[in-house]
């Protein structure tokens, strides 16, 4: 995990999300695909903007809800009655991020 990221880490779970909402058949699901999606997209505006500790207990965590969500998405993306479990898994991997940027100001992104 040295070489990793929390930048690229969400930057691959937004891609495997957006992969997912394109195949997604139920309007309720890429309802909340697109509003994890956003709020990933937010983490990401207030990670770019602040040094973060990458040796810090919380980075690690971070990257790995980050990298189970991406894992969670792509397989959804065959097998659509796992979507629920992605977004339970952004959820997650939301919270762990927010616990790095918290106090963070970034720019609100248009929703």
């Amino acid at each position: 995990m040295l070489n990793q990221t929390i930048r690229g880490s969400l930057v691959d779970a937004i891609d495997a999300m957006t992969r997912l909402l394109a195949v997604c058949e139920d309007p309720n699901q890429a309802f909340e695909l697109r509003i994890k999606i956003r709020e990933l997209f937010q983490k990401l505006d207030r990670v770019i903007v602040t040094s973060l500790d990458s040796g810090s207990e919380a980075f690690e965590q971070a990257l790995i809800e980050l990298e189970q969500l991406t894992t969670t998405a792509i397989a959804a993306k065959e097998d659509l009655a796992q979507v629920t479990a992605t977004l339970e898994q952004a959820t997650r991997a939301l919270t762990k991020v927010e616990k790095l940027v918290k106090g963070v100001i970034g720019v609100l992104a248009i929703l």
